[in-house]
């Protein structure tokens, strides 16, 4: 044929598509559909699946496949039921079944069972496509999020890559209930939050948590809210079923609500101090969304943290380090505050500076240094500041008393360092990984932070309470760096760099959600407001798929 036009064009293109599969079909025993042949090589499927990603999947999947139905045999079957009970499971990982259009296909599947089996063959290829584009949709929500992280943190990038939902829901086929562990993220602590979860619909489904009233209790006293108080912690895990009744405030369930705290990051007194009892009433619905939000954040997280590594997760305030998959360091963090918030993202740690110069970020010397120059000439002094004249790689120190503070052009290509000594505010040693941020991990001479619940306080970088013990894990492998060699460098007032054999990859996180390793289900505060907005853009996403 030597016309060439648009129709002649989709309907070439329609006859190798189906060469081809009807090849592949004949080569695997099985028997393709000419109408769900015909579906695939028309536009019609562009109006079935609007999503581009989606739609070349499908049509991945049915290349694999041999365009057989893949989800019926003649009429609906027991495959059927198993594909819209994959469906059925999105809550299980914290999305929304009906966003997968459920009740509309479980609607279809029955009257199509209904239907003579002349009128049903075109019907059913129809029915076929648009289970596997649900099914697709949701192994991608389920692979690698239905969210941007630069909704939240124009700096936050996904690190999970999507994998080949065509190829992968192809093999499943004959056992379809297990395709979204194969697509999910593999890692433990996203299992254990499904786990989490699932305890927390639970008790949703037994009528949920009760209120618990404000009241002064005494331990050993009685009081009418300490029977409210005990079915409040049993919904939760925190006691035992066999201590609901009573209303005497006794030592057991003081243990409990101390355990309650430890899993909210408050202090762990066992009394029902006000921050306690905000805690405790937090509605259960309140709790299933945030934990469906950190869910959402694991399907960002890369596969491999690598056998060695660091976490950082900024709500929990603590700086972790993980030897296969085992805590081997926990050490606690002050993190950047709101409006010079720590970034989220992975990067190498190369090297360990100890007793470090701090080279001051311009936003601060002109917000901070300057201003505090003229309010105070002895401040450079006082802070152990000087004054670097930088010209191209040079830099020299300039005596601030021959400077005009006055004019501008004269301090163009100052810059302000802070000596090393136990003053700096980097404190005596800082561990770099670099990246675009300029953020890193530092010592701190402002050690009474870290006796604080929300340690939100720095500019961005991440300070640590333990340093020396901190320096001597990274440096464990180099023979020289002894812990009474790195203190003494640490002391020198000299800066010294030291290379690691290794590097080291070290991950900031944001989870606000998460279970221990003892199956505890700990809560943090949204201390950047991320939950806010996720939940927010997770809404409008829910009611625009809703509309299509």
């Amino acid at each position: 044929m030597s016309k060439i036009g648009g129709k002649t064009v989709v309907a070439a293109a329609g006859l190798v598509i189906l060469t081809l599969l009807a090849a592949q079909a004949c080569g695997r025993g099985g028997k393709p559909s000419p109408e769900l042949q015909a579906l695939l090589a028309a536009d019609t499927l562009d109006r079935q699946v609007g999503d581009g990603q989606v739609r070349a999947a499908v049509r991945t999947f049915y290349t694999e496949t041999g365009a057989v139905l893949a989800w019926s045999s003649g009429r609906p079957t027991r495959v059927t039921d198993a594909a819209l009970a994959v469906l059925a499971s999105a809550p299980s990982h914290g999305l929304v079944a009906e966003d997968y259009q459920l009740a509309a296909l479980t609607a279809e599947r029955d009257l199509l069972a209904r239907q003579p089996a002349r009128e049903r063959r075109k019907a059913l290829a129809t029915f076929d496509v648009r289970v596997t584009a649900a099914l697709i949709r949701l192994g991608r929500d389920v692979a690698i999020g239905r969210l941007d992280p630069r909704t939240l943190d124009a700096r936050w990038r996904r690190a999970r890559r999507l994998p080949p939902l065509g190829v992968t829901l192809a093999a499943a086929r004959s056992d379809v209930a297990t395709w979204l562990d194969k697509v999910q993220p593999p890692h433990a602590e996203y299992l254990r939050l499904m786990d989490g979860l699932a305890a927390l619909r639970g008790v949703e489904a037994k009528g949920g948590w009760p209120i618990v009233p404000q009241a002064r209790l005494t331990p050993g006293a009685s009081h009418a809210a300490v029977t409210v108080l005990r079915k409040r912690l049993a919904a939760s895990g925190d006691l035992g079923t066999a201590a609901i009744e009573g209303t005497k405030y006794d030592a057991p369930l003081e243990g409990a609500l101390g355990v309650f705290q430890e899993h909210h990051g408050l202090p762990k007194s066992g009394r029902l101090d006000p921050a306690t009892l905000a805690a405790l009433n937090v509605p259960l619905g309140a709790r299933i969304r945030q934990v469906a939000i950190n869910l959402e954040r694991w399907r960002w997280t890369a596969d491999d943290f690598g056998e060695r590594h660091f976490r950082v997760n900024i709500p929990y305030y603590h700086l972790e380090a993980f030897e296969q998959d085992r805590l081997a360091l926990d050490i606690r963090a002050v993190v950047g505050k709101r409006g010079n918030e720590t970034p989220v993202f992975s990067e190498q740690m190369t090297h360990v500076v100890l007793s470090p110069y701090w080279n001051i970020p311009p936003t601060i010397a002109e917000g901070e240094t300057l201003p505090a120059v003229a309010a105070d000439p002895t401040y450079l002094d006082t802070q152990n500041i000087e004054v670097v004249r930088v010209s191209g790689k040079q830099a020299a120190v300039v005596d601030p008393a021959t400077l005009d503070w006055d004019d501008q052009a004269a301090l163009e290509g100052l810059r302000f360092r802070q000596r090393p000594g136990s003053g700096n505010a980097l404190g005596l040693v800082k561990f770099m990984f670099p990246n675009p941020y300029d953020v890193y991990v530092h010592d701190t001479p402002a050690d009474r932070l870290f006796a604080r619940l929300g340690r939100a306080f720095s500019h961005g970088c991440v300070r640590v309470e333990e340093p020396m013990s901190l320096a001597s894990y990274v440096l464990r492998d180099q023979s020289r760096w002894t812990p009474d060699a790195i203190a003494a460098a640490m002391h020198a007032g000299e800066e010294t760099h030291v290379k690691l054999h290794t590097p080291i990859p070290i991950h900031i996180q944001y989870f606000t959600a998460w279970v221990d390793a003892n199956g505890g289900l700990q809560f943090r505060d949204d201390v950047y407001g991320y939950d806010a907005k996720q939940a927010a853009a997770e809404a409008h996403r829910s009611r625009r798929r809703g509309s299509v």
